[in-house]
């Protein structure tokens, strides 16, 4: 069942990955740091969801995008069970990678329990409408 569902190992990567200098030093300051909020900026075509993909992290992932082909983008780097929450495609919420649409997600966010994503990672989050965070991480503090 949903409520019994815990992800104990690390969601492997399918892709081959050898980070350039700069991914690299991107992932080992995230990964030296507490637990918390965190923004990273890298230009266009630097990486990012590569990035953002490696990320060390034990229990579920959440990825929040504003643009259809960036909902889809990441999964291609998993071996794990991923879903879509975007229109009219619905996660079952038991998979270890949700990717959604911030603005399908906004609508859903009943369904849905953010305590149980261990990484939540909003995508070119400065392309998503004001209400949409206010809405999703507001969520996360009641």
């Amino acid at each position: 069942s949903r409520e019994n569902h815990k992800i104990t190992k690390e969601c492997v990567t399918t892709m081959q990955f050898k980070p350039r200098p700069y991914q690299q030093e991107c992932l080992d300051v995230i990964a030296a740091q507490p637990p918390g909020r965190y923004l990273v900026q890298m230009a266009t075509g630097l990486g990012k969801t590569a990035v953002f993909t490696h990320i060390s992290h034990q229990g579920r992932m959440l990825i929040l995008s504003h643009r259809e082909e960036l909902v889809r983008q990441p999964l291609k780097w998993f071996d794990c069970s991923t879903g879509i929450e975007q229109g009219r495609s619905r996660s079952d919420h038991t998979e270890e990678v949700v990717s959604a649409c911030t603005a399908s997600l906004v609508h859903r966010l009943d369904g849905y329990d953010l305590e149980e994503f261990s990484l939540i990672i909003v995508d070119e989050c400065h392309h998503v409408p004001a209400v949409s965070p206010h809405h999703v991480h507001g969520k996360e503090s009641r």
